[in-house]
């Protein structure tokens, strides 16, 4: 196979990156991290290909401190560089430094935070950056003395994950438990609150229902971690520790729908990984999947089919705004994205698409039939990456009627699926009400970009659009940027961009 996923420089004929030990001393000042990537290698070969991107590289040698020979490839924008290692022994072990604006990172204060999904870990470790070359990690975080009050955390695994999973936070955090194998950590301001939110979801009951859906949890502990305002999604769910907007903390139900989607995730995505972004509806619609079913069993039928509702209106709106572009082909579930960079290549159709598919195979073959189908998927498949191709063979062997060619391979939906009635309009302009701009200090992309997108569509408040994102820009994460200024170039707003730019997800 040697290049399963275009958007890496890894190489499976390659010897296999097992695992990273890692230490990072940060320096708040420089907005930097020094650090040291001990890989262990799997496998003999005369080379091995790492993925960097805005990296000064300063040594790579042996465990013994000799010293290998490397090339680096010239920079190919948001691929970043290849960095060859020449006959790589058992153990590789580099010393370099990140660049102030790497991608992964938020620095803010006393505080600093990453998100590396989809290829961002490039940007604070090199590696073989894809999901289809999964390693265990562990991480060593050195922070300035004068920084008493910050905690280090991580979400460090002996089990093998996608590299997009390397995360870790440092702030002044503090912990309350909420089950014998759950936490929240939070600011102490926050912490209080968050305990008690989390409480009123129930986690560790979300947890045993999530162990009757799709199998045990692997993961040891479901911990969470209230990021910092700037935290650009509803969610992510590192191992071990998911990440959490504080803006979910006053919104019961969708701080519910967001543990419940992250929580799906540790086996949809975490234990079974999609190969590469070209197949990632596979970590998305079983976890959406699952998530609706979390909701009905807590909150009820009724929640759940409302959730489900509001993400067909968005679906519809998504595929009438990709025809209307001309980009059918990105309402694909498998997608083609060599040469595209996945942050400009993901939207909301591998969710609520790929949900939509196991609905209707849920619908041909039984639910008992499906949720064993589910079960074994996760079991079957645990500790691998996988391909479209892979869930077409094992699903096909189930339900040997469905069509599931025309799902997966065809634009937009299949015949016989009606429509909800929307407009093909991909996003309701919002209403401007007087606290309006209290939200801008906050960077998660969905309450900003309807703000945005209503500022730039009134021509009397562009120019107020583009003052109020270069004051509050340094607040931002780099991906809600990427986003923002996405949104401006596509509105013929003029802003300062900032490099390098960033993340499609679904808006949680």
């Amino acid at each position: 196979m040697a290049r399963p996923d275009p958007h890496s420089v890894f190489d499976d004929a390659q010897p296999r990156v097992r695992r990273l030990d890692w230490r990072a001393r940060l320096d708040f000042d420089a907005r930097v991290i020094a650090g040291e990537a001990r890989l262990t290698i799997d496998g003999a070969g005369d080379l091995l290909d790492l993925d960097a991107r805005d990296l000064t590289i300063e040594h790579v040698g042996d465990e013994a401190g000799g010293k290998l020979a490397i090339e680096l490839g010239a920079p190919c924008g948001f691929m970043g560089q290849r960095l060859r290692v020449m006959r790589p022994p058992r153990v590789v072990v580099i010393r370099y430094r990140t660049s102030p604006a790497a991608m992964a990172l938020h620095w803010s204060n006393q505080s600093v935070y990453s998100q590396c999904q989809p290829i961002h870990a490039r940007t604070i470790v090199p590696l073989p950056d894809s999901p289809s070359s999964r390693l265990a990690w562990r991480a060593e975080l050195t922070v300035p003395s004068g920084l008493t009050a910050s905690t280090a955390l991580t979400a460090a695994t002996e089990e093998p994950v996608a590299p997009y999973l390397v995360a870790f936070a440092v702030g002044e955090y503090v912990a309350r438990e909420l089950s014998p194998r759950s936490r929240v950590w939070a600011a102490p301001a926050l912490v209080e609150d968050a305990a008690r939110a989390l409480a009123a979801v129930d986690v560790a009951r979300l947890v045993k229902k999530a162990e009757r859906l799709f199998g045990p949890y692997a993961w040891g502990r479901f911990d969470l971690l209230i990021a910092p305002r700037s935290f650009p999604h509803g969610g992510m769910e590192n191992p071990r520790l998911a990440f959490l907007s504080p803006t979910l903390l006053d919104d019961r139900a969708a701080l519910l729908s967001v543990v419940a989607h992250e929580l799906a995730h540790a086996w949809s995505g975490n234990l079974v990984t999609a190969a590469s972004a070209e197949h990632f509806w596979l970590n998305e619609a079983f976890t959406v999947w699952g998530e609706r079913r979390l909701i009905a069993a807590l909150a009820g039928e009724e929640a759940a089919r409302a959730h489900a509702a509001a993400g067909r209106r968005a679906l519809d709106g998504a595929i009438g705004a990709f025809v209307a572009a001309g980009q059918a082909e990105r309402t694909q579930l498998r997608l083609a994205l060599d040469g595209v960079d996945p942050d400009e290549g993901l939207s909301i159709v591998p969710y609520e698409k790929g949900y939509l598919m196991l609905r209707a195979l849920e619908e041909a073959i039984g639910a008992d039939a499906f949720a064993a189908l589910a079960r074994d998927w996760f079991a079957r498949f645990a500790g691998q990456a996988v391909t479209t191709a892979d869930f077409h063979a094992f699903a096909a062997a189930r339900a040997p009627g469905f069509d599931f060619e025309d799902w997966l391979n065809q634009s937009g939906l299949p015949a016989g699926v009606v429509s909800d009635g929307s407009t093909g309009e991909p996003e309701a302009a919002v209403t401007l009400s007087e606290n309006w701009s209290n939200q801008l200090t906050v960077g998660r992309i969905k309450l900003l970009r309807p703000i945005y997108l209503a500022l730039c569509r009134d021509p009397a408040r562009r120019a107020e659009a583009a003052r109020l994102y270069r004051q509050h820009r340094d607040g931002y994460h780099p991906i809600a940027r990427q986003q923002l200024e996405r949104l401006f170039r596509e509105q013929g707003v003029a802003v300062e961009e900032v490099k390098p730019l960033g993340l499609g997800r679904r808006p949680t």
